[in-house]
């Protein structure tokens, strides 16, 4: 006997799940924004129905280290995504459009994302020490953008393909050089997608946390560093901890949902291309 489920049944059963997917996904989220409006009695006893309270808030944004911490975040995240994005675009257009063979040196980039930081952080800091350039913007800067450069170029290179050739062979024909045809016409067709690939790689850099824990110490540390200067040997201070995450984590939410349609776009066109 085989059981036949009506529309509006498959409908309702296919809510339920997203319900359910929805909130095993939302609910550290959630138990993080509740744990900063909590006090630490409240949270230690797993309590939902509290009184609420700011002083985790108020002691983290009083704390001149935490908010010089988000400043170097957003120093290091803004231009680790732009140097990315400088690089990553003509190299991605070359890939695509240009008459060179690409295949090997694809691959070459994303086993390069593919190696574990951990692996190389022993080596990375023995040469950034030996240079002198621990505790520095510029440090981060450089492994974020060398990290994030690979996934970068490899994704830009989907959106450069979903560009005709024949726009750019007939732009060659009426007197463009490769550089216009890249400036003036497959940068303005690739917009989204450029925007796409900004977002991932300013998230990626933003959230970074093993790198920015070995080579700094506190002038060029970012801010999910902060979180570990509320945990000390008298405990640890969870409505802090909670505040620092929900103000961490609420600009790059905030991005990304402004952002969506293009990181849609990226997740579904350009990083499915080849």
């Amino acid at each position: 006997m085989t059981l036949t489920l009506s529309h509006s049944t498959k409908r309702l059963l296919l809510s339920l799940l997203c319900l359910g997917l929805g909130i095993v996904y939302l609910f550290p989220y959630a138990w993080m924004v509740l744990t900063g409006f909590r006090s630490a009695v409240d949270t230690l006893s797993l309590r939902f129905i509290f009184e609420p309270t700011l002083e985790g808030f108020r002691s983290v944004l009083g704390d001149s280290i935490f908010r010089a911490y988000m400043l170097n975040s957003i120093i290091v995240s803004t231009l680790t995504t732009a140097v990315v994005l400088t690089v990553a675009a003509p190299a991605a257009f070359a890939l695509a459009h240009l008459p060179i063979r690409g295949t090997g040196f694809l691959l070459f980039v994303l086993i390069v994302r593919m190696v574990p930081g951990i692996a190389i952080l022993i080596p990375i800091y023995l040469v950034a020490s030996r240079l002198g350039v621990l505790d520095t913007h510029g440090v981060l800067i450089v492994l974020y953008a060398t990290f994030n450069l690979p996934f970068a170029i490899w994704l830009l290179r989907g959106f450069f393909c979903d560009v005709p050739g024949e726009i750019r062979e007939a732009a060659i024909i009426d007197g463009c050089s490769e550089l216009q045809v890249f400036l003036k016409i497959m940068l303005p067709l690739t917009s989204s997608g450029i925007v796409a690939t900004g977002v991932f790689v300013f998230i990626a850099a933003w959230n970074e946390f093993l790198f920015a824990l070995a080579l700094t110490n506190s002038f060029a540390s970012t801010a999910p560093l902060a979180m570990v200067a509320f945990r000390s040997e008298y405990g640890v201070q969870w409505p802090s901890i909670g505040a620092a995450a929900f103000i961490i984590s609420t600009p790059v939410v905030l991005f990304a949902v402004v952002m969506q349609r293009f990181l849609v776009r990226g997740l579904t066109m350009g990083s499915v291309k080849g």
